[in-house]
């Protein structure tokens, strides 16, 4: 069921306007209604972030107990596509940046850059290493961590990760209960989409970042997955894209639509064996 869940959203996603998800973001819309009534209320404030959870998870085991396969199949994919990304990394994320950078405006590229991600940089190299990072750090968040807990437990953990995330984008402070729930949840997701980028890029280059980082707990999964995509990347011979995406972050894209589909494989596996 979490397989066929899964494909029908990857096919709604990639075929339908579906591509950022719903058009109502839900889970965004609880995670503001709790923010107004738990300011500086850590506990309290994660309890009642997560308080969807018990509906969902009640709903969830009375669907499966009582066999509807199809009514189950759909709630499991409208779960799944409330909690995926909405910012659309492999396709028009990086759009204007790109182009910018094509027409040789180093500086308008810098100042989308940094009005639409946040992106601060010296140099051009330093603004696109960042604006990468961003990418990679999207397809973490948006969709592998979001993914390895629906496949571990269904909609519940999908949707319990998306509202962490949510409420970390509203700059919750680093030593909140939710900072340090959000790390666990994405340590080994992160390790293991590191890992698939060795496998898919520069293996050598890869393993040796991950020879220092990948059994330690302190170090962030956001900075794992930007500095092994940067080693996949380094040392290649030719570029990664083909000739029909010449943007410059278009072997970063290959690089993580490859990864990706290395998971789809995996994931394909477990399904058939059970």
């Amino acid at each position: 069921m979490h397989f066929l869940a899964l494909l029908l959203v990857c096919l709604l996603m990639w075929c339908t306007p579906l591509r950022r998800a719903l058009p109502l973001d839900i889970p965004q819309l609880w995670v503001a209604f709790a923010e107004r009534r738990i300011a500086h209320r850590p506990l309290v404030g994660l309890a009642l972030l997560l308080v969807p959870l018990l509906p969902v998870a009640l709903l969830q085991a009375w669907l499966v107990t009582q066999g509807w396969g199809l009514l189950t199949l759909l709630f499991y994919v409208l779960v799944l596509l409330a909690c995926m990304g909405r910012s659309d990394p492999l396709g028009r994320m990086t759009e204007r940046f790109e182009a910018a950078l094509a027409r040789g405006d180093v500086e308008a590229a810098a100042l989308v850059a940094e009005h639409e991600q946040g992106v601060l940089g010296g140099d051009s190299a330093d603004v696109l290493a960042a604006m990468r990072a961003v990418l990679v750090r999207e397809i973490l968040h948006g969709y592998v961590v979001t993914v390895f807990w629906f496949v571990l437990l269904g909609p519940v953990g999908a949707l319990g990760y998306r509202l962490l995330r949510l409420r970390l984008a509203q700059d919750a402070p680093a030593g909140e209960p939710v900072t340090a729930l959000a790390h666990a949840l994405e340590w080994l997701p992160a390790r293991l989409l590191a890992a698939s980028f060795a496998l898919v890029g520069h293996f050598d280059h890869v393993r040796q970042v991950l020879a220092d980082a990948l059994l330690s707990w302190d170090v962030s999964a956001d900075d794992l997955v930007a500095r092994t995509a940067e080693a996949a990347l380094t040392g290649g011979e030719g570029r990664l894209a083909d000739e029909a995406d010449s943007g410059a972050l278009a072997d970063t894209r290959t690089l993580l639509k490859r990864a990706l589909l290395a998971w789809a494989v995996v994931l394909a596996l477990l399904a058939v064996l059970g």
